[in-house]
């Protein structure tokens, strides 16, 4: 077990006494992440891979040992299988334009993606469809359940299937799905499979290769790191083959007034100067986490989330949408209150200092699949205690009381 009380000591914002539960929107930041950016920005603020000065030398170091942790935290196999973004939407529009040059996909061939995405994980696909003439094809949720239709899934996967994206773990639910299952049937008919760990990453204890999957993509202001910063991971035999999305400087090797010519991986997909600060802020994140251990993590926030179910569940008029083995739970309980709209449940909660989202959380089709147009999400991690579940639970009981 993790030592909650010396954890919260990091995350100034706690100090208020709110019960902040709404860290699947963002999570806090502690100190220490905090101070390794500062560090950057007060004492050796520099471009890096440019210059040959002392704070310029130190800032690239900085960078690319932030690039190693990244690799490190998600068992890839090498630095170079790790890129660099403005976060997991910019990571998720790149990997599609990249893949839609190198899959050349056409009118006839079928994209698979699920009734679970973030619509920074749809929308790209909605559009890479529309353009190329390819099918989008939805794989539905199991009937009654928040789990997708692993059944389903083998049928819609074929062999007109060029393209499989799926998110490991909802954002709403929580629910985390059998990736390692859609990636085998995907390489079975030749696809590439995109995941999007932006809920996962930093939560439960995650492998690229253990997964077999071919892109990975999260953002680091979901796991303890700054907004605006976000990785885009891919696979070694398939990085060689693609072309950059994005271009400019610090991802040439050679121009001339008629053409261009790349940089090597991964220079050649980071162009421009990227968000320094924001690598470092993510390395330091992840050293973070790795010294508490993500498993250790996943393994308290399970143990927060059964007593808050059970305790929500005994709760008349309330309905749970979210996934009930916490095991296979990120963090997650999203919910309705009968009567109440689930922004006029989230405002009571705010005005007990409880940090909740409500709203459909960037996934609308889900909600639809679901029954409901919105819910009111309490998301965990590692800085919750139980006396957050106990003020969540009164604050939704004064919500019922007050609307009555």
């Amino acid at each position: 077990m993790i030592d909650v009380v010396q954890i919260r000591k990091d995350f100034l914002q706690l100090e208020s006494g709110s019960a902040f539960l709404d860290s699947a929107a963002s999570s806090l930041t502690p100190t220490q992440v905090v101070r390794a950016m500062d560090e950057y920005y007060l004492h050796y603020r520099a471009n890096v891979h440019r210059g040959l000065y002392s704070s310029a030398l130190r800032a690239s170091d900085a960078y690319e040992s932030g690039r190693a942790a990244v690799k490190k935290f998600i068992g890839a196999e090498g630095v170079h299988e790790v890129i660099f973004t403005g976060g997991a939407t910019e990571s998720s529009n790149i990997a599609v334009r990249m893949l839609e040059i190198y899959l050349d996909l056409k009118a006839g061939d079928e994209i698979v993606t699920t009734v679970m995405e973030h619509h920074s994980s749809l929308v790209p696909l909605q559009q890479l469809a529309k353009r190329t003439g390819a099918t989008l094809r939805i794989i539905p949720l199991e009937q009654g359940t928040v789990r997708l239709n692993i059944v389903k899934a083998a049928e819609f996967i074929t062999p007109k299937t060029k393209l499989v994206s799926a998110m490991h773990a909802s954002n709403v639910t929580g629910h985390i799905n059998d990736i390692s299952e859609l990636a085998l049937l995907a390489h079975k008919v030749g696809a590439v499979i995109i995941v999007d760990g932006t809920a996962s990453v930093g939560h439960v204890p995650i492998s690229v290769r253990e997964l077999g999957i071919d892109m990975l993509y999260f953002s680091a202001h979901k796991m303890l790191g700054p907004t605006g910063m976000g990785v885009l991971w891919v696979k070694d035999q398939l990085l060689g083959k693609l072309e950059p999305a994005t271009w400019g400087g610090g991802m040439i090797e050679r121009v001339t007034e008629e053409a261009a010519s790349w940089a090597p991986v991964p220079d050649r997909f980071e162009a421009g100067t990227k968000n320094i600060g924001g690598v470092i802020g993510l390395g330091a994140a992840i050293n973070y986490l790795e010294a508490i251990g993500v498993d250790n993590i996943h393994e308290h926030v399970a143990g927060l989330l059964g007593g808050a179910i059970k305790q929500l569940e005994e709760i008349p008029g309330v309905t749970l949408y979210t996934e009930l083995d916490t095991d296979l739970n990120m963090g997650n309980i999203a919910f309705t209150v009968d009567g109440v709209h689930p922004h006029d449940v989230a405002q009571i909660l705010a005005q007990e200092g409880v940090a909740v989202r409500p709203g459909h959380h960037c996934a609308q089709p889900l909600h639809k699949a679901l029954g409901v147009s919105a819910t009111t999400r309490a998301s965990f991690y590692l800085y919750n205690t139980v006396a957050d579940i106990e003020v969540l639970v009164r604050g939704i009981k004064k919500a019922q009381k007050t609307f009555s």
